[in-house]
């Protein structure tokens, strides 16, 4: 028993250590390289063509992107996510027509995003979101005011 509690911490590095090296050699594992600075910028910022009041960005496609995307959500009072619920996870959606209107009707922003976040500055107020998936519309009300909203349309795909 003696040799076996000296062996231990002997067994213990070789474990460690072989099994660093396996996952440094496994093929099947992937690292993500840094992202340039080029490639971890925020697409171009858009003023909404029905309101001047309101600014947005969309995009968030490929996975620079879509971290610049989520470092910089805080920064705007509205942030939005699209995805599509399947029986082996979640995928994100891009191409969704999107109307945002204030508490008169008012159409304050109507685009079709360019990918699954869109980031929006718009005055402080009540409005509602709705967003078109394949036909299926989604509509969500929100209130912005200083602290910053997250809304997340999700469609669950029939399995």
């Amino acid at each position: 028993m003696k040799s076996l509690s000296r062996m231990l911490p002997l067994l213990v590095t070789i474990l460690v250590f072989s099994s660093g090296l396996a996952a440094e050699e496994d093929p099947d594992t992937y690292m993500q390289e840094p992202c340039s600075e080029e490639e971890n910028r925020l697409p171009e910022e858009v003023y909404s063509p029905e309101s001047a009041e309101v600014i947005f960005v969309s995009g968030g496609i490929g996975y620079c992107e879509s971290q610049a995307m989520q470092s910089a959500s805080k920064e705007y009072p509205l942030e939005l996510v699209f995805v599509q619920k399947t029986a082996s996870g979640e995928n994100y959606l891009a191409n969704i027509p999107l109307q945002i209107t204030d508490t008169k009707g008012n159409l304050v922003l109507d685009t079709v995003t360019k990918g699954p976040y869109l980031l929006a500055r718009m005055p402080a107020g009540r409005y509602t979101i709705a967003a078109n998936h394949n036909g299926e519309i989604k509509t969500q009300r929100v209130t912005l005011a200083k602290k910053h909203q997250r809304l997340v349309f999700a469609w669950v795909r029939d399995y």
